[in-house]
């Protein structure tokens, strides 16, 4: 499920991601440590480009969904929210002794935020001067002490912000534009298809389950939790899939799905509404429940939507 497809447009809005993790990583084993550690291609990485790869357990459960930047000769991590102390103390145990990595937390020396919605490129160009516009999908760009980087184009663009919190240079004035809260976010999120951890991704879930095939390189050799999720891949298999769904009415989630006959077929895990698709979310499918079988959610009707291209 690649997260890169938005669907709706909505005014720009600035996201607090101040409780997001990162992290700088220098040394030349960095995106090697990375590499082996995480499910996609880190060698293959450039600089000034970014990519999104899963932190996997030993038996291919997802821990956390990472953006990874080359930013040479330095390594950003950027983690979920909340997640930055877990995968700092997880990079940190697998550096081993002759392993060229310093590994920094920057949650006290960098303010994250995003930008979300229509203009945010031509915001960001009016504001710095620079040439948004020309910076590619997961591209990235400095603009004195801050860092500017293309993300999941939520509600039709979408910018992370990284800004030196010491820095002598004025901060982008992000304040005169309105902020986004949760609710509002995870419905944008919804729209664009884009998963989340927390209630889309988690230890619960294998990667491929939760369509994240994109963060994922089938041909880069061993990693954590690899053999699992190649086996997977390899038998293509799957015991649930996560699906768009629309739903008659809101529900609380998460909550089982269930089929009309009142056969046990998977999770609710987000909804919200939309003004344009009316009630939308997330569902955890079981591969055995076919596509012809109408589904309930405490006693709201449940349609599968098309799979997007």
């Amino acid at each position: 499920m690649e997260s890169f497809t938005p669907q709706i447009t909505h005014s720009l809005h600035w996201y607090d991601e101040n409780s997001h993790g990162r992290m700088r990583m220098n040394g030349a084993d960095s995106l090697p440590l990375l590499h082996r550690l995480t499910t996609n291609h880190m060698l293959e990485l450039q600089p000034g480009r970014s990519c999104q790869s899963v932190l996997t357990t030993p038996i291919g459960r997802s821990m956390d969904l990472l953006t990874v930047l080359n930013d040479e000769p330095a390594v950003w991590v950027f983690t979920s929210a909340s997640q930055g102390p877990m995968v700092y103390t997880h990079l940190k145990k697998n550096i081993f002794f002759n392993d060229k990595v310093v590994l920094a937390p920057a949650a006290q020396s960098h303010r994250q935020y995003a930008l979300y919605g229509e203009r945010a490129t031509d915001w960001l160009s009016a504001q710095t001067g620079c040439d948004c516009a020309s910076v590619p999908a997961h591209g990235a760009l400095h603009w004195n002490d801050t860092l500017l980087m293309r993300i999941e184009p939520l509600a039709g663009e979408g910018w992370r912000i990284l800004e030196l919190i010491d820095s002598a240079n004025p901060p982008l004035p992000r304040t005169e534009l309105p902020q986004l809260d949760e609710a509002t976010l995870s419905l944008w999120q919804l729209e664009a298809g884009v998963p989340a951890f927390g209630s889309e991704i988690g230890t619960q879930y294998i990667p491929l389950e939760t369509g994240l095939e994109y963060a994922i390189h089938t041909a880069k050799g061993c990693y954590v939790g690899q053999e699992i999720i190649a086996r997977m891949e390899s038998r293509g298999k799957r015991a649930k899939t996560l699906e768009r769904i629309t739903l008659d009415a809101l529900v609380e989630t998460p909550s089982p799905l269930f089929t009309a006959a009142g056969k046990e077929a998977g999770l609710v895990t987000r909804v919200a509404q939309s003004a344009v698709l009316g009630v939308i979310g997330f569902a955890y499918i079981s591969t055995k429940i076919d596509e012809s079988d109408a589904l309930m959610c405490a006693d709201v009707s449940v349609h599968r939507m098309p799979a997007q291209q």
